[in-house]
């Protein structure tokens, strides 16, 4: 969402690789909204009526990251009773969202590379290569080649990756875009919280556009829910 110049470069980029099947990788801080451009890619792509699915790769530990990209056979490791089908699978012709990719493990990131380079995986404790056909999105807010300097992350994944690239710009970069984000948060709020707040004061707004927003548009959404929720009135001031 925005105006500003360096939000309709995006548009731009996401237009020329949407219709592509490209990797793509985005980069940005935590929060400025990565999904919402790896969506949008999806949505505009060749494969949006197939999956679409996101992973956070730094949520889960090493084994149960693997299990839920490449799946797993019975008896895998403690715990695997059943064969399960992995996200790669899943997403067979559509599109797969690899968020946090700077936190994944070497281990991981050689079969994510193997599954570039060829399409093909193996469940963990199997031996059966599977093929698929899903397109790669990967996001991080980490500096990949600081990452490879210090030997966590596989230099030749971050070249297939790297192909085509896309940063979103921290929030205080774009502060012409933050009247259009604060009437957003206020109207979706509205109707989730079942209130009629129609307003925010210009000094209030000011203090939106001159905060530094650290945690982007994530942060600035909770400080709209926080005030709409403290507000008795039907317009947000400053304090």
């Amino acid at each position: 969402v925005g105006q500003s110049p360096v939000m309709q470069e995006v548009y731009k980029a996401i237009g020329r690789v949407a219709p592509t099947d490209s990797t793509v990788l985005i980069l940005g801080e935590s929060g400025a909204g990565k999904e919402l451009v790896a969506r949008a890619i999806y949505h505009y792509s060749r494969r949006s009526k197939q999956p679409f699915l996101a992973i956070n790769c730094a949520a889960l530990p090493e084994a149960l990251l693997e299990s839920e990209l490449f799946g797993h056979e019975a008896g895998a490791f403690t715990g695997a009773h059943h064969r399960r089908i992995g996200k790669f699978e899943q997403a067979h012709g559509g599109t797969i969202l690899l968020d946090e990719i700077g936190d994944m493990t070497l281990a991981a990131q050689a079969k994510v590379l193997r599954l570039l380079q060829d399409q093909v995986f193996q469940r963990l404790g199997g031996s059966e290569s599977i093929s698929t056909n899903v397109r790669l999105l990967a996001a991080t807010n980490h500096d990949l080649s600081a990452l490879i300097a210090a030997g966590k992350f596989r230099e030749d994944l971050f070249y297939r990756l790297n192909s085509f690239t896309i940063r979103v710009p921290a929030l205080r970069e774009r502060a012409d875009d933050i009247p259009l984000l604060v009437n957003h948060f206020i109207k979706r709020f509205n109707r989730e919280m079942n209130r009629s707040v129609r307003a925010i004061t210009d000094e209030a707004m000011r203090v939106c556009q001159t905060y530094d927003w650290r945690g982007n548009i994530r942060e600035l959404e909770g400080a709209i829910r926080h005030a709409m929720v403290n507000s008795a009135g039907d317009v947000i001031t400053p304090d």
